[in-house]
């Protein structure tokens, strides 16, 4: 039996690049994003991290004297908005699962020294073209003075998502 070096070689180099592919497209993408967030009239300040300016601003949601309901196991508590709030977004990434299955992840950081009753975070979604194709939330209750929340938003799974943008803030406090 006659042995081939160079065809063996070659198709060992294919299968490594082959394993090599799938590693690196099913790997996680990372937003280079970070964000700070100071309380202000109607604005949150968003800063590049690696040239420290203020890039865009994520809108503060006011509420105008509606009243937001929360579902809890015993009925419903009464919110409404809370405009005295320091935060701090520390990152945030997408973290694809699968094609068809990705969350929006990151951490918000409570720099004041009173708990905020209520928190959430609406994120704009995008295909490639660039067209809005729906949100993501994400909502902590009680987050404590000085502590920091690791969220994720609910599962997007929308095959055609590529890319995320901030779209409000809403900080409550119950009555």
């Amino acid at each position: 039996m006659k042995q081939y070096p160079v065809i063996n070689l070659i198709f060992l180099s294919i299968f490594i690049g082959c394993i090599a592919f799938f590693l690196l497209s099913s790997s996680p993408v990372i937003s280079d994003q970070m964000i700070t967030i100071e309380s202000s009239d109607t604005a949150f300040p968003l800063f590049d991290q690696v040239q420290y300016q203020v890039q865009d601003t994520v809108e503060k949601e006011g509420t105008h004297g509606k009243k937001l309901y929360v579902t809890r196991p015993f009925g419903y508590l009464e919110c409404t908005e809370d405009s005295q709030v320091n935060l701090s977004i520390r990152k945030t990434y997408i973290d694809r699962v699968s094609k068809d299955k990705a969350y929006i992840k990151g951490e918000i950081r409570n720099l004041d020294d009173k708990t905020i009753d209520i928190i959430v975070i609406t994120f704009n979604l995008f295909n490639a073209d660039g067209d809005q194709i729906g949100n993501a939330y994400a909502t902590i209750d009680y987050l404590e003075p000085k502590k920091t929340w690791k969220f994720s938003t609910e599962p997007i799974t929308r095959s055609d998502f590529k890319f995320e943008r901030y779209g409000s803030i809403f900080t409550g406090v119950y009555e």
